[in-house]
């Protein structure tokens, strides 16, 4: 089995007498001390998720992909416009449905909701821990917090299965968070690319 690296042939030692979740735990080790993060791979050309199961000793070339924490930040941050968005049409769709009493397409997408909200709040983390944004805006740490806070909030209502209780903290406290985020998503990105830039040139 051949290993590549960022277009770079790596060798391990023993591999023929390892597991493939070993190698894996290997390459992420090795990029973590290079302050970087696997970002996808490719087994023989295909992506991991082609495979259900797959024989170690049949694989010709394992290729791992890795990108530094602040590139898959700014990439995620441009999804996250979009989501912003599409979540307040969502909440008209889902205040539509209630109305309508169809009640399974609101829960419907309320759980979608609930989903792309638990990837925002991964995002927001992922700034706090890997780029300087909380130390350079104070009011980026007590909107994390209260994002949290309000996070929380709607898991709780849609386990207990309080739809509408959820909609309206949807509404009313997590519509101004997203806001508070959209307004100086610019901003962020600018700083973050600043950011890696600068650790580009000492590095």
């Amino acid at each position: 089995m051949k290993i590549i690296l960022d277009n770079r042939e790596i060798t391990m030692n023993d591999i023929d007498n390892k597991s493939f979740s070993w190698v894996l735990g290997e390459v992420t080790d090795l990029l973590e001390r290079d302050g970087r993060m696997l970002f996808d791979v490719y087994i023989d050309g295909k992506g991991m998720d082609f495979y259900e199961h797959f024989n170690k000793e049949q694989i010709g070339i394992v290729e791992f992909i890795s990108k530094s924490p602040k590139i898959i930040i700014l990439e995620s941050l441009g999804g996250m416009s979009d989501f912003i968005s599409k979540y307040f049409d969502a909440l008209m769709a889902i205040s539509a449905s209630f109305n309508s009493n169809r009640i399974t397409d609101a829960v419907e997408i309320l759980f979608e909701v609930e989903n792309g909200l638990e990837w925002v709040y991964n995002v927001l983390a992922s700034m706090k821990e890997n780029t300087a944004i909380d130390f350079r805006y104070p009011e980026f740490d007590m909107m994390f917090l209260e994002y949290r806070t309000t996070l929380k909030k709607v898991h709780e209502c849609i386990e207990n299965a309080d739809y509408i209780g959820g909609l309206t903290v949807l509404e009313v406290e997590m519509s101004g968070e997203l806001i508070f985020v959209q307004e100086n998503l610019d901003v962020y990105m600018k700083d973050i690319i600043d950011e890696e830039i600068n650790e580009y040139k000492y590095n």
